[in-house]
Formats: structure tokens, sequence, C-alpha cells
């Protein structure tokens, strides 16, 4: 697993999250060397004050790389959502 993901995963693990999932081009295997990092957060309890303090943490990651969160409840069922569980690479929990 590359050095950016384990530091995501890290600070992930700090807040207890549910779930952390790798999703798009780098879990599909198709990146380039300029792809950004797709990371789903899946959480049953996080408040959005830890929410924003998580996304700063992972912002103060040390990459010419663009890394989106996105937080996910278990239970949603819109498009995103189904996309990452079905093309996603779980990465903790």
């Amino acid at each position: 697993m590359d050095q950016v993901v384990e530091q995501i995963k890290e600070i992930a693990m700090k807040y207890q999250v549910d779930k952390l999932v790798l999703f798009g081009s780098r879990a599909r295997g198709d990146h380039t060397p300029v792809s950004d990092y797709d990371i789903a957060i899946f959480q049953k309890s996080l408040s959005p004050l830890d929410q924003a303090c998580l996304s700063e943490e992972v912002d103060e990651i040390q990459t010419l790389k663009k890394i989106d969160i996105v937080f996910v409840r278990e239970n949603t069922a819109d498009e995103l959502a189904e996309r990452i569980r079905r093309e996603g690479v779980i990465i903790y929990g």
C-alpha cells in the first residue's frame, strides 16, 4: 500500500471510523502518476466537528496529489455510495 494511503489510514484510525475505502482510478488500477486519491469513510457516529478535523489532518499530508474525502453512512443508497461499494478497495475496517 502506498505511503499516502497509509497516512490516511493512520489518521482515520485515530477517529475510530468504521471503514476506509479507496475508490476510483487508484482502486481500479488504471490511475496515472497525477491521479488523485478518492477515499470514502464509512462511519455511524462521527460528529461534524470530527469530520472537519479528520479532513483537515488529511489536507496536511505532504503530497502533490489531491485527496478527495467522502463521508458515507453504511445505509446510504445513492449512486456514489453504490459505486464505492462495487469498485472500492477496503483499506481499513
